[in-house]
């Protein structure tokens, strides 16, 4: 597969998983059964993520650095926007949860502002429940996060390398030279 090829299937499918985030159907007041049931579907969805991104992160280091990292990209972004609909759909529930958070973009902005650990404070978590899914975000961020900053480190490092020992290596000879 091409580079191009492959930068466009990443790019469908990050595009495809932004695209549902917007549009899952969310209502803004549950019964209180329904609330448990999606937290629970909620917190199955981020394990099975995480599990996919730890088998990412496994097959890449058993593989070898040549391993592709696209599936980490793309569950990374993943587990972004099921944090920001976790956050949408709290603060749907309960307005009183999270202080300045209205849209899905708004709820986009907090997850990406944790995230990246800039915390404007414009947006944040005023409820108890919206301040546990912020510690497991950021449980999330240290681990995850960390890690797949690893492994691109190390596959920067392994090509440079790569790179310089083929400048420095002495030509290997031609079979009409001898």
């Amino acid at each position: 597969m091409s580079v191009w090829q492959r930068w466009l299937r990443l790019g469908l499918a990050c595009g495809l998983a932004v695209f549902l985030y917007f549009v899952v159907p969310a209502s803004p007041r549950l019964p209180a059964d329904a609330i448990v049931l999606r937290v629970l579907a909620a917190v199955a969805a981020l394990a099975v993520l995480a599990l996919g991104i730890v088998s990412q992160v496994r097959l890449t280091i058993q593989h070898g650095l040549d391993r592709r990292i696209d599936g980490l990209v793309v569950s990374l972004v993943i587990v972004v926007l099921a944090f920001a609909l976790g956050f949408f759909l709290l603060n749907a529930q309960d307005p009183e949860q999270l202080e300045g958070l209205a849209t899905r973009v708004d709820a986009l902005y907090f997850t990406m502002s944790t995230l990246t650990t800039v915390g404007f404070g414009d947006v944040h978590a005023t409820g108890q429940a919206a301040r546990i899914m912020v510690v497991i975000q950021m449980a999330f961020n240290l681990v995850f996060v960390a890690t797949a900053a690893a492994v691109l480190s190390a596959r920067v490092r392994a090509a440079a390398t790569k790179r310089v020992e083929s400048r420095l290596a002495p030509p290997k000879p031609s079979p009409s030279d001898s």
